[in-house]
């Protein structure tokens, strides 16, 4: 003994049957003092010191081992000092062979989770490194490939042993390993399944876990999650299974407990607006969470938590309307634990005010919720008879409430991640169990009962898994063994499940409507009192014990039927389905009640609800099952100190954990077993490359050997079976390293050979291309030599070629000049001759003239004539010598009359031919026709106003004027003489007043020819003698002008009307007045196209291009091409079709103008630009100035067009030639804009479902439509706005307003009275009374108001439709197609009319189209609104059966379908009853046998 104890030495020191760990401080006076490691003072007499007292330590235990298998003294004493030492180093992991031990150290250890440490253990084979949880994770997920089978990690352990933070870095390194695997393709890599997982914990630990008496952080339910993984390595899905929450925390705690943590952080982490509208106050104020004392944590930090639980909702993609009512649930349940009761003729609440808080928030009936709390509702024999409640049963109730709807909160929870991580199932995956450790506190309950009998059946699988099934694997392999004993707990196990278990009787207990727990209890002593596993209490106190493997528990029997059976009452479940929140309703809608369970009692044992128990064993059955089908790996966490502190090892709580746990068992069996067990076929496999250098015998178990021995000759480290290969964790780990080595020299020689002819090959590449570029800059050398030696050849070419076209140019111009010269002298010499010639003829007139005056003066001596007369005489004879101008003057006028007759009928047929072109909706689509016909008309309306423009200065009415003065002045004296001289002018008519010719005046119009009028007035002088007769001047005129003459007369000055007289839109427009310049037909039907604007002369209809040709095309190419209209024409008629436009009559005025409006007496007062149209009152957001407007889906960005996430909805507005669009229908926020005029295309995209593509210079903006129709209006609308001009778009700006765009519609016909009204706030409002609601509106001006009442007046003129008067008229939406077993709904707005013959149904409220006719008579029928549709679809709808078809039409208002059914009805009811020939066959057989039995038989007579 002297040897090994000298001071200071560490030796085991036993102590009443205990070894402690200590070290010897020094001896005197015969007496030793010992120092135990736990800082003890022992002192032993010289005498009793002995080797069974004192013993050495081995090294081993002093230095501290990482593998407690290694250690040399194998006792429990060991095991906890390894522990203790590693502790206080701040090692927490500890292995047994492939089982890790973790110690919870209650405080943060710098880099030990670091991202650099996840990077380390991610690239070295378990034991190459010191212990880790990473460690265990990176070979969990090697050993998929390795193993080629699902892996799974048992995490077990006490309340506060660290379970769920150990299951928090188990995912985090997962999730690391999945988002590095190399091999995964892209579309996998982008699935982020692991950030959702990630993600979970946070909202599954604040409403799954509480702070405990043991833990702070304590998961009150087990969870099972399982992650599913490529064979690529990355996550591809996952699903979480959650096992037995704890309800009964919600409304009660234990002392120093609190509640479920999402309470406290609802409570701090909510800002004041949150807290205003949830009715949320201080803790302190809510019972469920001050009864234990304990409301605040300085370790928990409640806002921290909020703010991660905010941060997870939104990972896991739950939306603010999903989150804003789980507040709401919470919220109630803290305020339902405030309703307090008093004693008066039973349970009464007292405090109503928070009654009526739970009911708004959770959206229940008040009285009902009251009635529910104090009132006990049972259903006998079909009378429901309520009974009075006492205060402990009505809070009973109230508790069982708020338990009922946190639990089914937590359910939907747990549905809703797991729905958000659910994915594919392609290869292996790997499970995590981390469930509730065992429990053992001052009051157990039923949930205590379940957990531990969890925690028994994982001990039993762990058992089996590591002392049972691997000492049956040697014994069947014929290896020698000593057997291990072991605690084992199939006893407690089948005292629990057995056939007449605990849980058997509390099954049957709970069954029976009389059950109790006193009942229960005396069962449970009576049938197992005998039990060594049960313990029976000497003084029975509602309870009973059982001595689990971790200790003895006695749990209290309380509650533990009505827990158990997990039933609601009727009248709780039917109040929370009738919840106005749609999330409760949800979350109660398959839940059974407690009389639906009775009922299943009574139909037999195969129906029954299961009970609570019967569900939890079912589910660990299910989970042994899933964890024996895969390879597990072992987590023993262990908790240091009950006082949950760091820095502090008690030997005493972690000695109880180990013993228990069977850790001294375990270092036995993997000290002495081989738990790596393969068969030698696959071992070879996996090993042979270590062989490569080595003579391999032919026998496997001979190769087997010789590749052992390599590593281990001693045979120390493994052991040969009859099939298999044994192996310690050790030798294998050694053979995984050599192998990887192996792998790696391969791979290094493999990349070297790769690398090597990729290089060759790029180099091979390069080397071609330096070819290639070197021949191609050669040839681009000298190709440039060649072109500057051309380009200089050419430049002496042009210079030489200059010079000889200069020399031949000088001598044809001096050859011009000499012509030139000889043709100005020939000129000369005739201009010579011309003048001598007219004095030749000059002096000969005046000599006739001479002599004729000298025989007049001869003839009358008497008569002497004035020198002035004969000055008068001269002049008048002036006109005569310009004969030979006014003659060709005419000339040149009849050419450009008749030029300009040619030039407007071109015009007149190029817009006849547009127009027809615009019509034809086959050639609306090549904008290259319609540009050049407008090219061409433009071209011949220039030409034309030039020719008018030289026929006006050819006129030259000046000169004319100054004639006709000289020949008036000369027509008194000589008016015989001029009548005798110029016979001929009585012939002359020329152009008379009544033929007036049009020309073109200063304001574009054609004006009047007055050249007739001229000669007839004023022209007295003889032409005939000029050769000059004027008939030739009317025998000119071919056929062809005369009837251009009359074309020209007959033509309407609108036709020609070419002036641009825009007035701006008024704020509301008047009806138009009749003696204004407004086209009567189309007030009356505007959908008819346009009227004629001219016919000529045979009849032939000329037309121009407006804007209502265009409307007319737009409106034949909609019905050529909507195919679904065509099916609607088809189905929707049952006796009568037309497809004509039927009058009318007289339509409503229209009217237009801003009002402020409200609907009630809360509702603020709003401003709308309101319409009066086709008698429907239609309100909108803002003013309609545009061509069209609506919803559309624009794409936002992004290469695929086909993924909707990059679509945007937008509110696009047509103004004048630009589209623009808005972030919503206010139109505040502009988004964009696109000019349709300079687009280059607009494309109706054919291959997308309702789409438009506009294409411009910059790029292609893609458009979807919410519907086939309204793509096709944007299509035809945006097509026509391209192609038009200014004048059509001016227009066609003017549309009347869209009732799909109108935030609210009114039909006039509903209008019971409109009345002004005498609020003095508002002095110019009038109310407009209906009769399910009643609109108050407000005018700028008295005018306004006094002319929107008189419209809105109902005459009884208005109650005729189609020349009868019409019941009840309005828009309903009418499913389209026969087939009723389709499962999509598609449906048409219609406008129906009813009146008491038909029910008729139009496309728009114009009734311009009547699309089908239902006849009514006796025979048809109408089927009343149901709720079921309604919940279904969120539309009433009602049926119409007549004699061949049956009609559904659906509105969103109950009221609505109510009044159309009940009219229809009464019209049917109204009509003469018909006689089918099924009725008529009927009657006869009837009167048949009448008549039989009244003809005497043959006896008779």
């Amino acid at each position: 003994m002297d040897k090994f104890l000298r001071e200071g030495s560490p030796v085991w020191i036993r102590v009443k049957d205990q070894l402690l760990p200590g070290r010897l401080r020094g001896a005197s006076n015969g007496i030793f003092q010992f120092t135990s490691e736990y800082e003890e003072v022992l002192s032993f007499e010289e005498a009793a010191l002995s080797r069974e007292t004192v013993h050495p330590m081995h090294q081993s235990s002093i230095d501290g081992v990482d593998d407690m298998s290694n250690l040399a003294d194998l006792h429990e004493a060991a095991i906890l000092y390894n522990l203790f030492l590693r502790y206080r180093q701040d090692k927490i992991y500890t292995n047994i062979g492939s089982i890790l031990t973790a110690v919870n150290p209650y405080k943060c250890i710098e880099s030990l989770y670091s991202s650099h440490t996840v990077e380390l253990y991610s690239r070295h084979q378990l034991g190459e490194l010191p212990p880790h949880i990473f460690a265990i994770a990176n070979e969990c997920y090697c050993c998929l490939w390795k193993r080629q089978d699902s892996q799974c990690i048992l995490i077990s352990g006490e309340s506060g042993a660290g379970k769920t933070e150990s299951t928090k870095l188990l995912l985090q390194f997962l999730s690391v390993m999945s988002q590095r695997s190399s091999g995964a393709a892209s579309q996998e890599r982008s699935n982020h399944v692991e950030q959702a997982i990630l993600g979970s914990s946070p909202v599954m630990e604040a409403f799954g876990n509480a702070k405990t008496v043991y833990n702070n952080n304590s998961s009150r339910f087990g969870k099972f999650i399982q992650l599913h993984f490529s064979q690529s390595g990355n996550i591809q899905g996952g699903a979480i299974v959650d096992y037995l929450l704890e309800k009964n925390r919600v409304v009660r705690q234990n002392p120093a407990e609190r509640n479920y943590h999402i309470f406290y952080a609802l409570l701090a982490g909510a800002d004041p607006q949150q807290k205003e509208a949830l009715h949320l106050s201080e803790a302190e104020c809510y019972r469920y969470l001050g009864q234990s004392g304990c409301v605040r944590d300085e370790n928990l930090d409640d806002n921290l938590v909020f703010e991660k639980v905010m941060d997870a909702f939104l990972v896991m993609g739950f939306d603010r309307e999903e989150i804003q009512d789980v507040f709401k649930l919470l919220s109630g349940v803290l305020r339902l634990g405030n309703i307090e009761f008093v004693t008066a003729g039973g349970a009464q609440i007292s405090t109503k005010e928070v009654l009526s808080n739970v009911s708004d928030v959770l959206g229940l009936d008040c009285y009902q919720l009251a009635e529910l709390l104090t009132q006990r509702s049972i259903t006998l024999r079909g009378e429901e008879i309520s009974t009075p409640l006492t205060t402990e049963q009505a809070a009973d109730s109230r508790d069982s409430m708020s338990m009922a709807l946190y639990s089914q909160c937590f359910s939907w929870i747990i549905r809703k991640i797991n729905a958000k991580i659910k994915g594919k199932e392609s290869f292996k995956s790997i499970a995590i169990l981390d469930i509730f450790g065992f429990e053992n506190f001052e009051i157990n309950r039923f949930e205590q009962f379940n957990i531990n009998f969890a925690n028994e059946k994982l001990q039993e699988y762990f058992n089996k898994h590591i002392f049972s099934l691997e000492q049956l694997e040697y014994n069947r392999e014929g290896m020698s063994w000593e057997a291990i004993d072991w605690m084992d707990n199939a006893e407690c196990l089948d005292l629990i499940e057995k056939k007449l278990g605990l849980l058997a009787l509390i099954n049957e207990e709970s069954r029976f409507p009389k059950g109790s727990d006193c009942t229960l209890l005396e069962k449970l002593h009576s049938q197992h009192g005998s039990n060594s596993s049960y313990v029976k209490p000497r003084v029975t106190d509602h309870q009973f014990g059982i001595r689990h493997y971790a200790g003895e528990v006695m749990y209290d029997v309380r509650g533990f039927l009505e827990k158990n059976r997990d039933t609601f009452r009727d009248d709780i479940l039917n109040l929370f389905k009738d919840s106005r929140l749609d999330f409760i309703y949800d979350l109660f809608e398959r839940v059974y009640s407690r009389n639906n369970g009775d009922d299943a009692v009574r139909l037999g044992t195969q129906r029954r609800k299961r009970t609570l128990s019967s569900q939890f064993r079912d589910s660990l059955h299910s989970l042994m099952a899933t964890l024996g089908s895969s390879n597990p790996f072992f987590i023993r966490c262990i908790k240091p100190n009950e006082k949950k502190m760091p820095e502090q090892f008690d030997e005493g709580v972690v000695q109880n954990q180990l013993r228990y746990s069977g850790m001294l068992e375990m270092v036995k069996i993997r000290r002495a077993g081989f738990p790596v067990r393969r068969p030698f076929q696959e071992f070879y496999l996996r090993y042979k490359m270590l062989l490569k250098n080595c003579n391999i015998p032919e026998d496997g178990k001979e190769r087997c050997t010789t590749l052992l021995k390599l590593y281990d000759d001693c045979n120390s480290h493994w052991r040969l079976g009859r099939s298999k290969i044994f192996l310690k964790e050790a030798l294998e780990q050694k053979l995984e390293k050599a192998r990887a080595e192996e792998l790696q020299r391969a791979a290094m020689l493999l990349r070297a050979h790769i690398l090597g002819y990729r290089a060759r090959t790029r180099y091979r590449r390069v080397q071609a291309s330096l070819l290639i570029i070197q021949k191609n800059y050669r040839a681009h050398y000298w190709r440039n030599v060649f072109l500057r030696l051309r380009t200089a050849a050419i430049v002496l070419q042009k210079h030489r070629r200059g010079q000889l076209a200069r020399r031949l140019c000088f001598e044809l111009k001096t050859e011009l000049e000499l012509e030139q010269q000889r043709a100005e002298k020939e000129r000369r010499a005739e201009d010579r001759l011309r003048r001598e010639e007219k004095e030749s003829r000059r002096r000969v007139e005046e000599e006739r003239l001479q002599r004729e005056n000298g025989e007049r003066c001869r003839e009358s001596p008497e008569t002497s004539v004035p020198p002035d007369q004969i000055c008068e005489e001269t002049v008048l004879v002036e006109p005569v010598r310009n004969v030979g101008e006014l003659t060709d003057l005419a000339q040149a006028e009849s050419k450009q009359i008749e030029e300009i007759v040619r030039l407007e009928h071109e015009i007149q047929r190029l817009q006849g031919e547009r127009a027809l072109s615009s019509v034809s909706p086959c050639v609306l689509s090549p904008r290259e026709m319609e540009r050049e016909c407008k090219e061409e008309i433009q071209r011949l309306e220039k030409q034309a106003s030039q020719v008018v423009q030289e026929f006006l200065e050819l006129l030259n009415f000046g000169a004319l004027d100054e004639s006709g003065q000289i020949l008036e002045q000369s027509l008194p004296i000589q008016d015989n003489l001029a009548i005798e001289q110029c016979p001929e002018q009585e012939l002359d008519e020329g152009f008379h007043t009544d033929q007036e010719m049009a020309t073109v005046a200063a304001d574009g119009r054609l004006g009047q020819l007055g050249i007739g009028k001229c000669l007839e007035d004023g022209v007295n002088v003889n032409l005939a003698e000029d050769g000059y007769n004027p008939e030739d001047w009317r025998n000119c005129n071919s056929p062809g002008v005369e009837w251009e003459r009359e074309e020209i007369q007959n033509l309407e000055p609108e036709s020609l009307d070419t002036s641009d007289d825009i007035d701006e839109e008024p704020i509301y427009s008047l009806p138009p007045d009749i003696e204004s310049d407004y086209d009567e037909d189309e007030l009356n039907d505007p959908g008819t196209g346009n009227g004629d604007t001219g016919r000529v002369q045979d009849g032939s209809r000329i037309s121009t291009f407006t804007s209502r040709s265009v409307g007319t095309t737009r409106y034949s190419y909609d019905s050529w091409v909507d195919s679904d209209e065509e099916l609607d024409l088809r189905v929707d008629t049952d006796e009568e079709f037309s497809t004509c436009r039927a009058p009318i009559g007289s339509r409503a005025p229209n009217f237009q103008g801003y009002l402020c409006m409200k609907g009630g007496l809360m509702v603020p007062w709003k401003r709308r630009w309101c319409v009066l149209k086709d008698e429907t009152f239609l309100w909108f957001r803002a003013k309609q100035e545009a061509l069209k407007s609506g919803w559309l889906y624009k794409k936002g960005g992004g290469m695929s067009t086909l993924s909707r996430r990059n679509w945007k909805r937008r509110w696009f507005v047509l103004r004048d030639s630009h589209l623009i669009y808005f972030e919503n229908d206010s139109e505040e926020k502009l988004k964009g804009t696109i000019d349709i005029r300079g687009a280059r295309e607009i494309v109706d995209n054919g291959e997308k479902e309702n789409a438009l593509d506009i294409v411009t210079g910059d790029r292609t903006y893609h458009i979807v439509a919410a519907s086939p129709e309204d793509a096709s209006d944007w299509f035809n609308v945006l097509s026509g706005v391209h192609i038009a001009t200014q004048q059509q778009l001016r227009e066609m700006r003017d549309e009347q307003a869209n009732p799909k765009n109108a935030v609210g519609t009114v039909d006039v016909g509903m209008i019971e009275s409109v009345c002004a009204s005498d609020n003095p706030d508002r002095p110019n409002s009038f109310v407009i009374i209906l009769a399910t609601r009643v609109i108050h509106c407000n005018s700028d001006s008295p005018e306004e108001m006094h002319h929107w009442i008189s419209l809105l007046h109902k005459s009884k003129r208005d109650a005729i439709s189609d020349g009868q008067e019409f019941i009840v008229r309005g828009w309903l939406y009418k499913q389209m197609g026969s087939n009723t077993k389709t499962s999509s709904l598609k449906l048409k707005k219609r406008w129906l009319v009813l009146n008491n013959n038909s029910l008729d149904y139009y496309k728009s409220a114009e009734r311009t189209s009547r699309l089908g006719t239902l006849v009514l008579n006796s025979l048809c029928s109408v089927t009343q609104p149901n709720d079921k549709s309604f919940r279904e679809t969120g539309y009433w709808h009602f049926v119409i059966h007549g004699r061949k078809h049956s009609y559904r039409f659906y509105t969103k208002f109950l009221n609505e379908a109510m009044r159309w059914t009940s009219a229809i009805q009464n019209v049917i009811d109204n009509k003469v009853p018909i006689e089918t020939p099924t009725q008529q066959l009927i009657r006869d057989i009837k009167v048949r046998t009448t008549n039989d039995q009244r003809m005497p038989t043959g006896s008779e007579c």
